[in-house]
This record gives C-alpha cells, structure tokens and sequence, in this order.
C-alpha cells in the first residue's frame, strides 16, 4: 500500500529508542523525511548513524518538546533544511512514580504532568498549523495510553488525568480543523516491550510482567515495529477520513468496547 507521503517532513517526538523509533523507521521507510527529537543526545546519535546507514533520510533535534522556544527553533531549522512539517508525533516520556493517593500528591506533579503531556502539543500545533492549513493537508497522533479508556487504578491520577487531557484537545481540534485538511489522531497504547518498560519494571513500585501480560488478549508485548506501523497508517494519505479517534493498540489489554 502506497502512503502517498514521501518528501513529507516528520516530527516524531522521544523517537530515538523504543516505540519512537519504531515509528519513526516506519514512516521513514514510506520515504518520509523524519526529525527525531530527543533528550538524550547520545542515543539520538546513535539512532542517526543507524537509520542514515539503512538509507533513510532522517535528522536529530536535542532537546525538549516542553521548552517553546527550543520548538519554534526547531521548526526554523526544518523549514530551512528541508520544508514545513506536514506530520506531527508527540510521544511523551513516562514516568515512574508511586500512587501515594491524591492529598500526598502536589500542585508541583500536576503541572509537571501538564508540561510533559499537554505543552509538547499545545508547542507544536502553534508552529506548524497556519503552514499546514495553507496548504491543506496535515497529520497529529499523539501517543497516550491505555489507561485513558480505562484508568489503572493504581497509577496516579495526574498520570492518566493528564493523558486524558490530550485525547480531548485532539478531538476538539479535529473539528475545528478538520476542514483544512488536517487529522488529529490519539493511540491508548498497551505493553509495548522497550527500554523505557525494562526500566519501569525494575522499579518495585511498578507494575510485573505478570501484572500486565495475564489481561491481555495476545499473551505478550507489543513491538515498536507493531505501533510504528499503525502510526504510519495513520500519519498516511490513505487515513484522511480518520481523525478525533482514540485508538487502543494494546493486544486487547482493555476490556471496554470503545
């Protein structure tokens, strides 16, 4: 299947390890010219080198998707380098934390939970959307999390509160923009097998492998392969009469029929 979007220049937020990177390798395949943000700058040039040396075309930007101004500068460089953005990944990181119940937890955490989750795509869209408008034709997905359809109960409510928060600014500006051409898309993703989950599991405050594995459907992890290619759908040509969704790629992990 033909995405129809080769030239098309890509953000893909945290894209330099884990589901990032498998989404940036799939829409970097379908010839997508893809900016990979990243704070650590050691494994963005790592990720580089290895996505040039396959013969993808493809770009580093350090730093910090929260920060507006390092954004703005971003898109600069981009538009000088190569065009406009057309297709936008945010892809927050997670954080390990313990549910200590919502009087231990402080103002400070749930504006924390607000820069991290909500400030990537509120940066963004002020960016890139009048280019994207112009030309009518743009793509958002915003990488969420299972838990905005059915809440873990055992996470912290600025956790999934936060990530809720970004499914409904997307749906709201599905239609507002949606007659200019341009989709606004959220996954609830599940357990996907990464760095960042290898790590979360080590901690004893987080979830086991069994914890996660007995609930779902398929029996094992997702693959960064596996949601790269269901982003890259969505980021395609072939997804225009897709958009204000929230899409669970979770294995069947949430038992909710919608």
């Amino acid at each position: 299947m033909d995405f129809r979007i080769k030239g098309k220049v890509a953000i893909v937020g945290g894209g330099a390890r884990g589901c990032g990177r498998g989404i940036a390798n799939e829409l970097a395949r379908e010839g997508a010219r893809v900016a990979i943000t990243s704070r650590n700058e050691t494994a963005l040039a790592k990720t580089i080198k290895e996505m040039t040396e396959e013969g993808l075309e493809v770009t580093g930007l350090v730093g910090d998707m929260e920060d507006q101004a390092k954004v703005k500068e971003w898109v600069a460089e981009l538009r000088n380098k190569w065009d406009d953005p057309a297709i936008i990944v945010t892809n927050p990181p997670g954080m390990i934390h313990p549910n200590r119940g919502f009087e231990k937890t402080t103002n400070q955490e749930f504006d924390k939970a607000t820069s991290v989750w909500v400030m990537p795509i509120v940066n963004l869209a002020r960016e890139v959307l009048p280019a994207m408008k112009e030309r009518k034709w743009g793509r958002f997905v915003n990488i969420a999390s299972v838990a905005v359809k059915e809440p873990h109960l055992i996470d912290p409510m600025y956790s999934a509160s936060m990530r809720v928060a970004t499914c409904s600014m997307l749906k709201i500006m599905s239609h507002e923009y949606g007659r200019d051409g341009i989709t606004f898309n959220s996954i609830a993703t599940g357990a996907f097998l990464t760095e960042l989950s290898r790590e979360y599991m080590q901690d004893d405050r987080a979830y086991s492998d069994d914890d996660l594995m007995k609930p779902t459907a398929v029996g094992r992890w997702g693959t960064p392969d596996e949601m790269g290619a269901v982003v890259a759908f969505l980021c395609s040509e072939r997804a225009s009469y897709v958009t204000g969704e929230t899409i669970r790629v979770d294995g069947g992990y949430c038992n909710a029929l919608f």
